[in-house]
């Protein structure tokens, strides 16, 4: 069965690309630990997941969804699949590694509110999920 609990992990620096714990960074040009400004931008690093969403079909290939999640890919992946067969979706291709997802959505998705409804499910609907 597939794990529904977050991973804990760091906040990564926008800039330096690095991990920030407890307010601190390792700056890797010059080697010391620097306190991460109040404003500076963090986004989920490893242990996150990233999940990429697009389809095939003409009249939404412009529409790309971008994610990171705290979850084990497993359970990420466990999610999506979830929705592939609630909604009866047909799959171009999926990839998935430890820290990363890409789906392609076949071409009965067919609008950009459709798209970003199943996106939506894919990669926020673990939050829902019990187990």
């Amino acid at each position: 069965m597939a794990s529904w609990k977050a991973i804990d992990g760091p906040g990564w620096h926008e800039h330096a690309k690095t991990p920030v714990v407890d307010g601190k960074y390792v700056d890797r040009e010059t080697g010391e630990i620097r306190t991460a400004e109040p404003h500076t931008a963090e986004y989920l690093g490893p242990p996150a997941v990233d999940i990429i969403i697009q389809a095939i079909h003409a009249d939404v290939t412009q529409c790309v969804y971008r994610a990171s999640r705290q979850y084990s890919v497993e359970g990420l992946l466990y999610n999506i699949m979830k929705v592939v067969k609630e909604r009866n979706l047909g799959v171009d291709s999926i990839m998935a590694t430890t820290y990363a997802i890409r789906v392609t959505l076949g071409d009965n998705v067919t609008t950009p509110d459709i798209f970003s409804s199943i996106a939506d499910e894919m990669s926020n609907g673990i939050f829902d999920r019990k187990g």
